[in-house]
């Protein structure tokens, strides 16, 4: 790898698309899907290309592609398939235009980007306007990232200025802390979905809830340390790719028991649970299913 160059351990890509390591091997042994660099240790290395396609691959096999099918794809051929499969999923509302919006991203103009997206959060509020605009635009931008239409740079400038408008908003939210109870949220994985996780951070506060908002990746265990300090009433995890049918959800159901944790609730799962969990475990696809499963909560 040149330097200067990012470059990806095959965890990394793990965590990044939700393709178990040793999955991502095996494609790779019996499709030639990837063909990373090895370090002198022997330890795989992969390129931001190679990020990118695994990321497509993983998008068309969660939409119904069979990975022998996927792996028969030229380069071409599959993010064609990606745009294919991504506009079914454009937004149904014709005053809302995604490409025409971006395109003021695509020059970094953040005043032209958020006068875009104003009339939007005026007229929806912003919980409304996130689930049914501002999230499909941060999916849209993630997808021309992967199919290379859009830069990372300017990817990332689209993912930040929306975070900019949801912290805005939630400084505006005076909660009276008697309400509700108390939510701790976590973030036990890096797959950039901070943008969701102060969604969620929004509509727990709305709803009355305090807050404790731990941001940046940490590890499990530091549930019950934040506990140890100031006891909640539920607990979220930014978990992504988390792995729900093995340790980590028996981990967290301990805990839960342990602690008397109402509710654990997961985010921005996008596969299918293998078995029925706890009635402590709540677990969320994305911004809309997590609004409609908070309002549950007891």
């Amino acid at each position: 790898m040149e330097a200067g160059i990012t470059v990806y351990s095959i965890r990394d890509l793990e965590n990044f698309s939700g393709i178990k390591a040793h999955t991502i091997r095996i494609w790779e042994k019996r499709y030639r899907l990837l063909e990373p660099e090895r370090k002198d240790s022997n330890i795989r290395m992969y390129s931001e290309a190679e990020l990118k396609k695994i990321l497509n691959v993983s998008y068309l096999n969660r939409n119904g592609f069979k990975i022998s099918r996927i792996a028969s794809l030229d380069e071409d051929e599959l993010t064609g398939q990606v745009m294919v499969v991504s506009s079914r999923n454009d937004i149904p509302d014709k005053s809302f235009q995604p490409g025409k919006v971006l395109m003021s991203a695509l020059r970094f103009s953040e005043d032209q980007f958020k006068s875009a997206l104003e009339p939007f959060i005026k007229n929806y509020g912003v919980e409304e306007a996130f689930i049914n605009y501002l999230h499909p635009l941060l999916v849209k931008s993630r997808i021309l990232w992967q199919t290379g239409a859009m830069t990372r740079a300017q990817e990332q400038f689209v993912r930040n200025t929306i975070k900019q408008i949801l912290i805005i908003e939630d400084n505006k939210i005076s909660v009276d802390k008697r309400n509700s109870g108390t939510v701790a949220m976590i973030s036990t994985s890096d797959n950039q979905t901070e943008a969701n996780f102060l969604f969620y951070k929004y509509t727990l506060r709305k709803r009355g809830y305090e807050v404790i908002y731990t941001g940046d990746f940490l590890p499990s265990s530091e549930a019950v340390d934040i506990y140890r300090i100031k006891p909640f009433k539920f607990l979220v995890v930014n978990s992504g790719s988390f792995d729900y049918t093995k340790k980590n959800i028996e981990y967290f159901t301990s805990v839960g028991k342990s602690l008397q944790i109402s509710k654990i609730i997961f985010t921005d799962y996008e596969g299918t649970p293998g078995k029925k969990h706890s009635d402590r475990i709540v677990i969320s696809r994305d911004p809309g299913d997590f609004a409609r499963k908070i309002s549950l909560l007891k």
